[in-house]
């Protein structure tokens, strides 16, 4: 490559109202090893309130910083805003990187997407990936020193096509995603498509293909468009093998450029810009052809329309995908089963409709009187009826011999129980009044027995009532010790229910308060459960198992106590995301045949396999 490892980096930011941005300009020097040849040019998109994305002290980088300002309520969506970057900021540096405002970066990532592009076999390469994730607290607030937590990917994520258009039937545009491969690649493989969030490549891509400013407001779309532009002018996509950066999903720190798309007027400018894309792409939309856009915002000449749907088993015209599309040219056996890719995204998104800003951006979060009830998965129907099924389980325990400590346990746990979906439901005093009962039962048993199988149960029923109050912090303190005791008893076979409501408990608190780093602390206690178990169920290690995407999704549900104590426990190690639980989510596949055998784990294993974990 002419340029070398020695040429100037611009790179281009779009930003909307994000305080992140900030903190990527400022990982984008701090971790640059030659931060002298970086240029960040960047559109902001700002509302006069806005104080917070301007708190950081960038003024050691001031003189490689180009800015352009927009009011918001002027901002076009992302097209639009890069397009004025590349009209505006760009002068002509060797290489070119575009990305989002919301990223992170490894060390030295400068030298290394230098160094990946010339791995490319092509002589206009582009480097370009979703990349990996990171997270932010809630807790967060612009300005304090960076509390970024990275996700690593643990394979290569491969861009595949994924459908085309959405529910609302808004476009008729590919969507793309990824998948995670077990194939290990020396040099970047070629991709099918192109992503806007991370492309880098030789500063003529801009020259030769430039963004299209007529695109205003479009946001699906963008990356098809642009893969099609791209490669029929000759250029060349590649996934990288090596971690470069992180992006940030949620949207609950940033506003979206849609909140000032609200006039008719702009409206129609999107409905032309969705034209425009499908007439480029000869797909028919609202029961008509449109026409493409003139050069130099048009298809390439390089290569034609027709020889990049063969490239990539795309056909736009008739809306159909060839299987390679969907495995962005990599065979199946590379991939975990896409059922489980389904599954892991369908509860992303429930996770995501929990939370509003979380996709719907800052600002956005709407007011929901039965917003617990939503947190606790069923709606105020099932709620009723759960009330009332916990009501009948007192009546049933009350109706038993009364002074029993196992019935006064039961009763503690039961009240606690319905004392949760009182709450739930909004009904303070009579979630009162339920807590109140339980915690009265749970009086009557202390000092019972003195057994670790009575004290992990009874130490599980005070986490209920703490949960029941609402005094998280005191029920993750008794779950932490109740771990121990269940492990002390496990030779015990209802013991193997109790951990299981242990485990239960364990993740709903941590679930409930967003505390996810505060799992880590049950790392040492469970290892000492499963080691405990491996004991107690002695048998010969195996593999973990391979699932390809010609499995079919297993059917059924866990087929004894242990296999779903070992549910519950994988669902906890997952949820903290730390290479250390991970392997011990290893072991558990390895150790017991029926987490190999076990539909329910057998599932959670292709969702892991599909996020890049226990790849082989």
């Amino acid at each position: 490559m002419a340029h070398g490892l020695h040429g100037r980096i611009f790179v281009s930011i779009a930003s909307y109202r994000d305080n992140q941005c900030q903190y990527t300009i400022q990982d984008l020097f701090s971790k640059a090893k030659h931060p002298e040849r970086v240029i960040v040019g960047v559109c902001f998109q700002v509302s006069e309130e806005d104080t917070d994305s301007f708190l950081l002290d960038l003024d050691q980088w001031c003189g490689q910083i180009r800015c352009s300002f927009l009011l918001h309520r002027d901002a076009k969506g992302p097209c639009f805003a890069r397009a004025l970057i590349q009209e505006q900021l760009y002068k002509g540096e060797e290489f070119y990187f575009q990305i989002d405002s919301h990223m992170r970066f490894v060390q030295d990532w400068d030298t290394l997407c230098i160094e990946q592009l010339q791995l490319c076999e092509s002589p206009n390469p582009i480097l370009t990936t979703y990349g990996s994730s990171y997270s932010l607290p809630k807790s967060y607030r612009a300005g304090t020193p960076d509390c970024a937590e990275l996700i690593s990917n643990k394979a290569l994520a491969i861009l595949c096509a994924d459908t085309f258009g959405d529910a609302n039937q808004d476009d008729p545009f590919l969507r793309i995603k990824t998948r995670s491969c077990r194939k290990g690649f020396l040099q970047p493989p070629p991709a099918f498509f192109w992503t806007a969030r991370f492309s880098f490549s030789r500063g003529e891509v801009v020259r030769e293909v430039p963004y299209d400013p007529h695109l205003q407001y479009v946001f699906f779309g963008e990356e098809i468009s642009m893969s099609v532009r791209l490669w029929t002018s000759g250029w060349d996509c590649f996934h990288p093998t090596k971690e470069i950066a992180f992006h940030l999903a949620s949207r609950a720190h940033r506003y979206w450029f849609r909140e000032v798309q609200t006039q008719k007027e702009q409206v129609e400018h999107e409905q032309k810009a969705k034209c425009r894309i499908c007439g480029m792409l000869g797909t028919p939309w609202q029961h008509k052809l449109h026409q493409p856009p003139e050069a130099p915002f048009g298809l390439g000449t390089q290569r034609t329309l027709a020889a990049y749907e063969g490239f990539t088993g795309v056909d736009f015209k008739q809306l159909q995908l060839e299987p390679r599309a969907m495995l962005g040219g990599q065979s199946p056996e590379v991939f975990a089963p896409l059922w489980a890719d389904e599954q892991r995204e369908k509860m992303l998104l429930n996770n995501q409709l929990k939370d509003v800003e979380s996709w719907a951006g800052k600002g956005n979060k709407s007011a929901n009187a039965n917003i617990a009830v939503l947190e606790a998965g069923y709606n105020v129907d099932e709620a009723a009826n759960m009330k009332q099924l916990a009501k009948m389980r007192i009546d049933q325990l009350r109706s038993q011999l009364p002074g029993s400590p196992q019935v006064n346990l039961a009763l503690s746990k039961a009240f606690s129980h319905l004392a949760q979906l009182e709450d739930s439901s909004g009904q303070t005093n009579a979630a009162k009044a339920a807590a109140e009962q339980a915690a009265h039962y749970l009086s009557l048993t202390k000092g019972a027995r003195a057994t670790a199988f009575w004290d992990a149960s009874t130490k599980a029923a005070e986490a209920a009532l703490r949960m029941a109050l609402c005094d998280w912090p005191s029920a993750k303190e008794v779950l932490l010790t109740a771990v121990a005791d269940v492990t002390d008893a496990l030779e015990d076979q209802e013991a193997l229910k109790v951990a299981y409501d242990i485990m239960e408990a364990i993740h709903r608190t941590h679930e409930r308060t967003d505390d996810r780093k505060g799992l880590e602390k049950f790392h040492a206690v469970l290892k000492n459960m499963l080691e405990a178990l491996q004991k107690q169920f002695p048998e010969p290690r195996e593999e973990v198992p391979c699932l390809t995407a010609a499995h079919p999704p297993p059917e059924g549900e866990a087929p004894e106590a242990l296999a779903l104590l070992l549910e519950r426990v994988v669902i906890v190690l997952v949820a903290t995301g730390h290479d250390r639980d991970m392997k011990l989510i290893k072991t558990v596949f390895e150790s017991f045949h029926v987490a190999r055998e076990s539909p329910p784990l057998l599932r959670l294993l292709a969702m892991l396999q599909s996020s890049g974990h226990l790849l082989r």
